[in-house]
This record gives C-alpha cells, sequence and structure tokens, in this order.
C-alpha cells in the first residue's frame, strides 16, 4: 500500500492552491486591496504573486468578481452622492452669503 518507491510528494502550484479564508472573506466583501495585503502577509508573497494568486481564484469563481465589481461600483456611487451633497451645501451657502449680505 501507499506510494511506490521514489515518488516524491505532489505539490500544488501556488496559483492553484486555495486561498486563506481571511483572503476569501475580504474579497466576499468586495475588498480587493485587502484581501491582496492579507495574502501577503499570511503567504510571504510578492505583491505581483499575491495577485496572480487572486486572479487565479477569480477564474474558478467568475461570479465572485461580478460580485466584487458591483460593490465597487455600489461605493463609488455612494461616495459621488456624498461629494455632491458637500457641493451642493457650499454652493447653498455662497448663494445665501451673497444674496443676503450684499
Amino acid at each position: 500500500m501507499g506510494f511506490a518507491r521514489g515518488w516524491h510528494t505532489v505539490r500544488a502550484e501556488p496559483r492553484v492552491r486555495e486561498l486563506p479564508f481571511e483572503a476569501v472573506a475580504l474579497l466576499g466583501e468586495g475588498k480587493l486591496s485587502e484581501a491582496i495585503k492579507s495574502l501577503r502577509q499570511t503567504e510571504g508573497l510578492s505583491r505581483r504573486e499575491a495577485r496572480r494568486r487572486i486572479d487565479a481564484h477569480f477564474a474558478r469563481d467568475p461570479m465572485l468578481r461580478v460580485q466584487i465589481e458591483t460593490r465597487q461600483r455600489e461605493r463609488r456611487r455612494s461616495l459621488f452622492f456624498w461629494f455632491l451633497l458637500v457641493d451642493l451645501t457650499i454652493v447653498a451657502g455662497f448663494v445665501y452669503w451673497f444674496w443676503f449680505h450684499h
């Protein structure tokens, strides 16, 4: 039983191995850059190699990429809304100042 003599342990290519739970959880939350940082810290990888591992993960689960892109779009839309609100408040302050103080 077991392996024949001379056989060595087969190791999976790093890009094929599963990602650590923390990186997967961060990807699920749409936090791509944080997932890369987490993977770099836990596995001691370079930025390029961590990105390759995450891209390989996306290749195995294409819907995850769609979910992340959707969440990033929602964040940008929310950020745009807040910038617009601040701009409108500033403009309203200027209009009030020039309308009632001159």
